[in-house]
């Protein structure tokens, strides 16, 4: 091959077919776009919090039985068994 001092404009058409392959690269990059897979398992986890998340916050029938218990007198606590209980959820 001969180059007859053309060596800046060799190099100035190799530079500018090296940018536009970057441009084309970049534009086909952008018409594919993004994807998310979500799998079966998540989505699972997903419905299950939307449930968790749509039920009330207070049991009204635990309440309204424990109420019962206490008025009647019937509600004890065994205070060892609650102690215990405080220990494990702090430690």
């Amino acid at each position: 091959m001969i180059i007859n001092n053309n060596l800046q404009s060799i190099a100035g058409i190799y530079a500018n077919h090296r940018s536009t392959n970057k441009v084309a690269q970049v534009a086909q990059d952008e018409v594919r776009g993004d994807e998310i897979h979500i799998s079966t398992k998540a989505q699972n986890a997903s419905e299950m919090l939307k449930k968790l998340n749509a039920m009330d916050d207070v049991r009204a029938d635990r309440v309204a039985e424990l109420e019962n218990m206490i008025s009647a007198g019937n509600y004890h606590v065994d205070s060892r068994e609650l102690a215990a209980s405080m220990l494990q959820s702090r430690f």
